[in-house]
């Protein structure tokens, strides 16, 4: 049996630092497809293609999953952001900040919402419904067309990045001071018992 010398890469920086964040996501990622499939395979509705089992052993764990799942899986994707959020605005500043949010957040809401679901809608209508009509007459009939669908994580995280601005340009808010303040207060606090 042979080895291979395994070495890291020690210019990386900050990468080594924040693996432990990439494997979060990786592992909050294969719980949002899981959840997404159990959706279209359980009881549950919402979703573009459902084709739901009729084994109960099957359908309850799926049920099980996907309501356990939902109670924290997306909190964590905002923590996440949130978490970078401060530091990414810091170095930005506020004009490149917004324009890298509008174009990273924004245009995946748009190409989502003109594009992809009106494209998957028409399949789902034309084969799992089987109305046999092309695309365009689809189109000239489809009323959804602000729809965020999957998209609603992404279209939060702008908001949520919009009111981030207009709070740190409306108030001033330092958030170093109250740490050192509260850093301070327990560590007082501690000397005392």
């Amino acid at each position: 049996m042979s080895t291979v010398p395994v070495t890291l890469n020690q210019d990386s920086g900050s990468s080594n630092k924040l693996l432990y964040i990439k494997n979060i996501k990786v592992l909050l990622t294969i719980l949002v497809v899981l959840h997404h499939t159990f959706i279209a395979y359980s009881s549950s509705d919402g979703w573009y293609y459902n084709e739901q089992t009729t084994v109960i052993g099957a359908r309850i764990p799926m049920i099980m999953f996907v309501s356990l799942n939902q109670s924290f899986f997306m909190g964590y994707f905002f923590m996440l952001a949130a978490y970078f959020t401060y530091s990414s605005y810091s170095k930005k500043g506020t004009a490149k900040f917004i324009k890298d949010r509008l174009v990273r957040l924004g245009i995946p809401i748009l190409f989502y919402s003109f594009i992809l679901s009106p494209f998957v809608s028409y399949l789902v209508y034309y084969f799992a419904n089987e109305h046999h009509i092309n695309y365009f007459e689809y189109l000239s009939g489809y009323d959804h067309w602000i729809e965020l669908g999957v998209t609603w994580f992404v279209a939060a995280l702008l908001l949520f990045t919009l009111i981030y601005v207009a709070t740190k340009k409306a108030f001033i808010i330092s958030f170093k001071k109250t740490w050192q303040r509260q850093t301070h207060v327990a560590y007082y606090c501690l000397l005392q018992h």
